[in-house]
């Protein structure tokens, strides 16, 4: 089995190898747990627990000993997107505060997954609006960002391929090679290109990319 690591969403390094050994072996007793990976059994069941605590598994009512279970691999996908999206809003509420001025910033991302990630943290912000060309594979998967965004920003979006379920978001589509293209707020950019875990994305707030951008926009 590849290799999981859960650390980067708050858990230990033996939390995270008490998930991928129950998800290898099914529902076990601490006892067997701590056989499996030569562990102390008090450091296998406080594993157990931090799981139990963090979502990641489950402990069967009732049963002497207690057995775990783990939680279902998309399941716990589901929850930590949804727990870093909360923290992620908490941050940007504080944020808004800060009035030191910034120097202008420009990032890349890799991966479907973690550009459709940033596609949604960025449109669900939007304050006024967001226009351009979304690639048809990002649409589904950031969906609640763009019914989010409806509710207080201009959307002037059309996909880029296969046409969509769009719930009347968008405004058609354009040749399924156009690169996907966002400006959001007039002082973000998001363009991205490639397909699956190929898709590459480079996110700015640099005055000249974003003028760069909104000349593009205008121009198709």
């Amino acid at each position: 089995m590849t290799s999981i690591d859960l650390t980067p969403f708050g858990f230990t390094p033996t939390e995270s190898a008490a998930y991928a050994a129950l998800l290898r072996q099914g529902p076990s007793t601490g006892y067997a747990l701590a056989q499996a990976m030569r562990l102390a059994r008090a450091n296998a069941y406080g594993a157990l627990e931090g799981l139990v605590t963090r979502g990641a598994a489950q402990r069967a009512p009732g049963e002497r000993p207690a057995r775990y279970r783990p939680a279902d691999p998309q399941a716990l996908l589901v929850e930590l997107a949804a727990r870093q999206g909360e923290a992620l809003d908490r941050l940007s509420r504080s944020l808004k505060d800060a009035t030191r001025p910034q120097e202008p910033a420009t990032r890349f991302v890799a991966g479907e997954r973690a550009v459709a990630n940033l596609v949604q943290q960025l449109v669900a912000r939007a304050a006024r609006e967001v226009r351009g060309v979304l690639a048809s594979e990002l649409w589904r998967s950031t969906l609640p960002a763009w019914r989010r965004a409806a509710g207080r920003a201009t959307l002037e979006i059309r996909t880029a391929g296969e046409p969509v379920d769009d719930e009347g978001l968008t405004r058609g589509t354009v040749a399924g090679d156009s690169p996907t293209l966002l400006l959001i707020d007039a002082a973000q950019v998001l363009t991205a290109a490639g397909s699956a875990e190929q898709i590459t994305a480079l996110w700015s707030s640099h005055p000249l990319i974003v003028t760069l951008a909104a000349a593009a926009l205008r121009a198709e």
